[in-house]
């Protein structure tokens, strides 16, 4: 399946993931993977790569009207279309405040949400008509250990990466967020593509 193709009602969006045995082994496969994505179009430097992922993701904080934040709100409220910007570059904000405690390294997240698409798919001339629902999700929630990248990723359907930890130390169990994540943070498909993802209603659980 393409990126940006849409997928019709029933269907899933399948994310093959790597199951990494090693640091080494981690690193060599995104780099060969890195290398073969961008083998597609020799014309493109690295750089450019970059770039675009930068211009795409300006142009939809400025269609989306967007209104980045420095610091995360003490109180945890956001305002209308205000998203808290971390140093990494991920945006995010909190739809409903979680009552549950918070998260410690190693506790095992549960992960629901409403549907993802690729921010480069929404600000292109096709409009944001690639929207994947989460179907799947919603009866089998992801899970990763918080603080264990080699958590991300257990099943073949499993979109967890460290883009979805980073909220946690900033938010309780049961909160709701909108995230967007850069491809730094994102799976290794997302990396190796450059591709940018928004979630919508991404809901951190406890293991029960």
């Amino acid at each position: 399946m393409e990126k940006g193709q849409y997928v019709p009602q029933g269907q899933h969006f399948i994310n093959r993931r790597l199951q990494p045995t090693g640091i080494m082994k981690l690193v060599i496969s995104l780099v060969a993977t890195v290398f073969a994505t961008m083998s597609c179009d020799t014309s493109k430097t690295l750089q450019e790569y970059i770039d675009e992922e930068k211009d795409a993701i300006k142009r939809y904080i400025s269609a989306q009207g967007i209104v980045p934040l420095a610091e995360f709100p003490t109180d945890t409220i956001f305002e209308e279309n205000e998203y808290f910007r971390t140093s990494d570059g991920l945006y995010f904000r909190v739809n409903k405040k979680g009552t549950g405690r918070k998260y410690k390294y190693l506790d095992e997240v549960l992960v629901r949400f409403d549907y993802f698409y690729y921010v480069k798919s929404f600000v292109s001339k096709e409009g944001a008509d690639t929207i994947f629902a989460s179907t799947f999700a919603n009866y089998f929630p992801m899970e990763f250990n918080y603080g264990n990248p080699y958590s991300y990723g257990k099943s073949t359907y499993d979109l967890s990466c460290n883009g979805w930890a980073v909220p946690l130390s900033y938010v309780n169990e049961g909160t709701v967020i909108d995230l967007l994540v850069p491809s730094a943070l994102g799976t290794s498909s997302d990396n190796s593509g450059f591709s940018p993802v928004f979630y919508k209603n991404l809901t951190y659980r406890m293991q029960p």
